[in-house]
């Protein structure tokens, strides 16, 4: 059973655009926080074996804003398909839940 509140993964290039998504998802009280982790990424793009220093974001929401989250990382980002994966947060500490619903809407 979910908690109501999910665990987003989005990745991306360069500082600036991985700011600028924690920087609306923050300012627009869509995720309680975002933090930003360099890493190494294999991938198949175009019929080739891709590697590339990305970072990523896990941004911590409400379930129920996933769209807009989704919407909200689409229209900053840059990637032709950027990844935006929702993961369930089963269970938490209850006063961690309770301080992401404080903070978004």
């Amino acid at each position: 059973m979910s908690s109501g509140y999910a665990l987003v993964l989005t990745t991306c290039g360069d500082a600036a655009r991985a700011e600028l998504i924690a920087k609306t998802l923050i300012d627009k009280r869509l995720a309680a926080c975002v933090q930003i982790l360099p890493i190494n990424s294999f991938y198949e793009w175009e019929g080739a074996v891709q590697n590339a220093l990305e970072l990523l974001l896990l941004c911590k929401i409400k379930s129920a804003d996933y769209f807009d989250v989704e919407a909200a990382i689409k229209a900053a980002h840059d990637y032709e398909i950027p990844e935006i994966i929702q993961i369930a947060i089963e269970s938490g500490a209850g006063s961690y839940l309770s301080w992401i619903a404080s903070v978004t809407r």
